[in-house]
């Protein structure tokens, strides 16, 4: 399961890339796609009522790391750490 999560994380990855790339070719500009804009525009989700129950200062963060993060990089690295994690139980399991 975790190297099917993970196949799909890198997955995600290149197709973003690859719609960036497009859209590049196509308008001239690289877009910017934010996991603020996924969150937001894709599940449906309030952000600004979702940080108002938070305290102010993990808001202020999450809004940070929101708003920065590429979602390409951002899987990439979830598909990393997948992966890692799916090495690192094959070890303690041979143990």
């Amino acid at each position: 399961m975790l190297k099917t999560l993970g196949i799909l994380a890198w997955g995600g990855c290149l197709l973003t890339l690859a719609w960036q790339g497009i859209a590049w070719a196509v308008t001239g500009s690289r877009p910017s796609l934010t996991l603020m804009n996924v969150l937001g525009g894709l599940f449906g989700l309030d952000l600004p009522a979702l940080a108002l129950r938070l305290p102010l200062d993990i808001a202020a963060k999450a809004a940070y790391v929101l708003a920065t993060t590429e979602l390409a990089l951002f899987l990439w690295w979830a598909g990393a750490a997948i992966f890692g994690l799916m090495f690192a139980l094959g070890l303690l399991r041979r143990k």
